[in-house]
C-alpha cells in the first residue's frame, strides 16, 4: 500500500520475503530500484514498529520528496502498490539499550521524526515500559508527519509527552523569517524530565544546534545518539583551483569551488556507481590513485597514497587522480 501523510510524504508498506530477518526500532534499510534505467540505492529509516513486523510481515518506509531528488521524486510519482524492490537486511545503532529502564528524550526536526517514530510506535505497543517525551519541529503544522498519531499516542500513554512545534505560525507565512527553530529554554524543559539518553535526528544544521544547546546545558555529548540525514555543508573554497582527473574516462575537470567527487565526477558527465549519497552503503567506493581529500561527514583528511574512498562523502583538497 501507499498512503500520503504529509504534501511532500508518503508512507509505502512493504512486504519483505521470507529471508528478511527483521530489525530493531530505529535502523534502517537500504532500498535499489530501477529509476528510469538506471538502478539506483538510497538509504531510509524503517517508521513502523518490530511489532507490526511480527504481527503482519510487513514494515514501513516513510519517504519526503526531496526538491530536485531524482529518486525521491521518482518513488512518490511511480512506485505503487504491487511493485517490486530489493531491500538488504537492517543495520544501524539508533536503537534503544535492551536495557533501557529510566526515561528518553527526543528530539527531531521535519522527517528526522521517521526512526523515532519506530521506537515511538514499538513503546506504545509494549504499554511504554519508559517515559517518553519527545520535541519535534516542522516547518508549518501540516508538515507535523504522524501528527495526529503522536498527539493520539500521548493522549493514550501517560507516559508520553509530546511537543510539536511549528517553525511557522501559518503556511501563508513562509516567505516571513523562521521562529528559532530550537532554544535553550526547549531543552531545559526536556531535560527536567531527566532523559537517561537523547535521540536526536534532522537536518545537518539543525542537529548541530540542538547538540549545542544539549551540551550548553550540561548534557553529556555520550549520551546523545545521533542519526544523520542527509549530508553537512560542503567546504568548497579553496586557495588555487583544483583538479580532478578520472583516469578511465580520459576525463578531468578543474575548479576552485570543488564538491563531492560524485557531483564532480556527474558534472562532468560521467555516471559512476552510487547508491545512499550520504557514506553508508560503499556502493560509490573507488580507488583514489593519489592526492588528498576530505571526507565531508568526519571532517577526516585522507593521505596521499593510493586507497578506496567513497567518492560520495570525499571533497578533493588537492589535485586528486581516481579510477573511474
Amino acid at each position: 500500500a501507499v498512503r500520503t501523510e504529509t504534501a511532500d510524504t508518503k508512507t509505502w508498506v512493504l512486504q519483505p520475503v521470507a529471508g528478511w530477518k527483521g530489525f530493531e526500532a530505529g535502523q534502517h534499510i537500504h532500498i535499489t530500484l530501477d529509476v528510469n534505467g538506471v538502478r539506483s540505492t538510497r538509504t531510509f529509516t524503517i517508521s513502523s514498529s518490530p511489532a507490526q513486523w511480527r504481527q503482519s510481515g510487513t514494515i514501513t518506509l516513510t519517504v519526503k520528496r526531496v526538491r530536485e531528488g531524482r529518486v525521491t521524486g521518482w518513488m512518490h510519482d511511480h512506485l505503487q502498490a504491487g511493485d517490486v524492490i530489493a531491500i538488504s537486511q537492517a543495520e544501524g545503532e539508533f536503537v534503544l539499550s535492551p536495557r533501557q529502564e529510566a526515561p528518553v528524550g527526543y528530539i527531531a526536526a521535519g522527517s528526522g521524526i521517521t526512526p523515532i517514530m519506530s521506537q515511538l510506535r514499538w513503546l506504545a505497543a509494549h504499554s511504554m515500559p519508559v517515559g517518553a517525551n519527545l520535541l519535534y519541529f516542522a516547518n508549518t503544522r501540516n508538515d507535523f508527519i504522524f501528527g495526529k498519531e503522536i498527539q493520539a499516542l500521548s493522549q493514550s500513554n501517560a507516559r508520553l509527552n509530546s511537543h510539536l512545534i511549528a517553525t511557522y505560525d501559518e503556511p501563508e507565512t513562509r516567505h516571513k523569517l523562521p521562529q528559532a527553530p530550537i532554544c535553550a529554554e526547549q531543552i531545559q524543559a526536556l531535560l527536567a524530565t531527566k532523559p537517561e539518553r537523547i535521540y536526536l535526528c534532522g537536518p545537518h544544521p539543525f542537529r548541530e544546534i540542538a547538540k549545542q544547546l544539549l551540551q550548553d546545558a550540561g548534557f553529556s555529548a555520550d549520551r546523545i545518539h545521533e542519526e544523520a540525514f542527509g549530508l553537512p555543508p560542503v567546504q568548497r573554497a579553496v586557495d588555487e583551483p583544483i583538479t580532478v582527473r578520472f583516469a578511465q574516462s580520459h576525463t578531468e575537470t578543474r575548479t576552485q569551488e570543488p564538491g563531492t567527487l560524485l557531483e564532480m565526477a556527474e558534472a562532468a558527465g560521467l555516471t559512476p556507481n552510487s547508491g545512499c549519497r550520504m557514506g553508508i552503503c560503499y556502493t560509490c567506493k573507488c580507488r583514489k590513485q593519489s592526492g588528498q581529500v576530505r571526507n565531508v561527514v568526519t571532517g577526516e583528511v585522507s593521505g596521499t597514497e593510493a586507497e578506496d574512498i567513497r567518492i560520495c562523502v570525499s571533497t578533493p583538497l588537492t589535485d586528486v587522480d581516481i579510477d573511474i
